[in-house]
């Protein structure tokens, strides 16, 4: 008898033992976007939820879950609307899940109901599940909460409730609305975005309220231009006639303006008409061969041969001082205030899949010189470098191709070694945005052949810049940058439509990009901008080179619209 009990003991030892080893580490849990059902635009709602559930399910060491940006690229491969339980499996499959979240919001009125399901992808089955029905976001919160510790529990097989970070003040207190200062936990920014509502109104034109800002800028209002008959496709800012105060520089497909600030409208100094067949992609001023008087420089194309040049105005008019520069060419800025000329060949296969260079003035000649501690593959448009306060001097801030905002390491290595699945296999990249950035229609085509009915698969574009500034003088650049808003939701990678803009200015917290304020959305879409001293008072202003957007009878035409900010003393 002992022995049997001995024996019994033995193996349910084994067992338990046997247990331990077979239970899994790490699970992976990938959260879906879920559809909606509204006669209104509750997207707010859709990002709040999906949010809310990726931040509380996550558990450190334990559950993983899949970064939004992997999702919506994975999304993209199913053809269906509306996702059935097939697509779910095939999904998770797909993205090496052990669990799937998905579900679907329902508004009418204030009436909110929301049916959620967590699916196991290994078992093929659905043990944990959501239904509810609320009659406004107050309601909602403690029921995705409630959804979130059910799922954790299964995973992990516990009952212990996991740590909640509380919500904000509830809809009786007066300060619900209010914006939230910077470092506010990102959950609590969820919340609030969630009660208010805060989108982006549109406005006839650009509209200078702030958004989730404690007035880190003081407002005097903004400036707009006059409607011009042409597409702005790019724009600087310098003294290119050496009168002593700045110009506009503003380039369409194949002509050059120059514009100077007045009262009441833009003045027009000069066009520099330039021959049909070419396309200019993008526009900057800066003095690179240090004479005194600032160079236009011009990245131009024929066909898929680029022909840059460069201007500079003497005895009275602009003459060419170099021509057929081989580069895709931008100018960024640099802490010492001094410019700094990169420049980019055209790829093989892509056409920003090369080394970028520094280029200088060399006996009379733009020339390449050393090679940047810039990863290859990205492009040199959408690019700057600089310190952010992430810690150890400068870094490089870039759009990814899917205009994903990245701070990555000084260095040579080719992009894709830093990429697997969305996740990075080093310490190079260093922090990538969950959210879109930047965002251009100005179209450049790549080398590879392709079949006609994959027009747009070989579409590539040059982005817009980077900008950084130390507006309220902490001793800390913040990030100056434009959001273009597509209709598409960037879904279809090499399509762009673009309805609207935004602009941010975002700031590092030590563990992310938090956001300072942003404005409302503006109608039309921005090509260019600056942040320069275009009104010659001493002060830089946000400068804007905008295309409307309101309707077939406004196509081609554009604006300049000047943002009057005061920076902190």
């Amino acid at each position: 008898m002992n022995k049997y009990l001995k024996l019994t003991l033995y193996l349910s030892l084994l067992l338990i033992f046997a247990a331990t080893l077979w239970a899994k580490d790490k699970y992976i849990v990938t959260v879906l976007p879920f559809s909606t059902h509204s006669a209104e635009n509750i997207d707010y709602l859709k990002d709040g939820i999906g949010n809310m559930l990726s931040s509380r399910v996550a558990v450190p060491g334990k559950i993983n879950v899949t970064a939004q940006n992997v999702v919506l690229q994975e999304m993209k491969k199913t053809k269906s609307r509306d996702l059935n339980l097939a697509d779910v499996y095939k999904i998770g499959k797909n993205l090496k899940s052990d669990y799937v979240v998905w579900g679907s919001i329902t508004k009418i009125g204030s009436s909110i109901s929301i049916d959620g399901k967590l699916v196991d992808i290994n078992a093929n089955k659905s043990d944990v599940n959501i239904f509810a029905q609320s009659q406004n976001i107050d309601d909602v919160m403690p029921k995705i909460n409630d959804f979130s510790q059910k799922i954790v529990n299964h995973i992990l097989g516990t009952t212990q409730a996991a740590p909640v970070i509380s919500p904000s003040p509830t809809g009786d207190d007066k300060t619900a609305s209010r914006p939230l200062p910077p470092g506010t936990s990102r959950e609590a920014q969820i919340i609030a975005s969630m009660r208010t509502n805060k989108r982006g109104t549109m406005t006839s034109a650009i509209n200078t309220e702030y958004i989730n800002s404690p007035e880190p800028i003081n407002r005097r209002g903004f400036w707009l231009s006059q409607q011009i008959t042409t597409q702005f496709v790019g724009m600087d800012i310098g003294d290119v006639n050496n009168d002593g105060s700045n110009e506009i520089v503003v380039i369409d497909s194949h002509n050059i303006y120059i514009y100077k600030k007045g009262n009441n409208k833009l003045m027009l100094l000069e066009k520099i008409a330039g021959k049909s067949h070419l396309q200019y992609i993008a526009v900057d001023v800066a003095d690179i061969n240090r004479n005194g008087i600032p160079e236009i420089i011009v990245t131009s194309l024929n066909n898929k041969t680029l022909e840059s040049f460069v201007l500079e105005y003497n005895d009275g008019k602009y003459e060419r001082i170099a021509s057929s520069i081989r580069f895709f060419l931008r100018v960024i800025d640099t802490p010492s205030g001094i410019p700094l000329l990169l420049g980019q060949n055209y790829g093989t296969d892509k056409p920003f899949d090369t080394q970028i260079y520094e280029i200088i003035w060399k006996n009379g000649k733009y020339v390449n010189d050393q090679k940047m501690k810039i990863p290859v593959g990205l492009s040199i448009y959408g690019l700057t470098i600089a310190d952010v306060g992430t810690g150890g001097g400068e870094k490089v801030l870039a759009l990814d191709e899917l205009d994903y905002l990245c701070i990555f390491e000084k260095t040579n290595k080719h992009i894709t070694r830093m990429f697997t699945m969305g996740f990075s296999e080093n310490k190079d990249l260093i922090w990538r945005s969950e959210d879109y950035y930047g965002g251009s229609n100005n179209i450049i085509s790549s080398t590879a052949k392709k079949r006609p009915e994959d027009e747009y698969e070989g579409r590539y574009y040059a982005n817009l810049r980077i900008l950084t500034f130390d507006t309220n003088n902490d001793g800390k650049r913040e990030i100056i940058i434009v959001k273009n808003i597509s209709s598409t939701k960037r879904l279809f990678k090499h399509f762009n439509l673009f309805t609207g803009s935004e602009i941010y200015n975002l700031e590092w917290d030590g563990l992310g990009m938090i956001e300072n304020w942003r404005t409302k959305k503006i109608n039309g879409y921005v090509t260019d901008y600056a942040f320069k001293d275009v009104d010659n008072d001493g002060q830089p202003e946000i400068v804007l080179a905008l295309v409307l957007s309101t309707g077939a009878s406004l196509q081609n035409r554009s604006v300049i619209v000047v943002y009057e900010l005061e920076t902190a003393e």
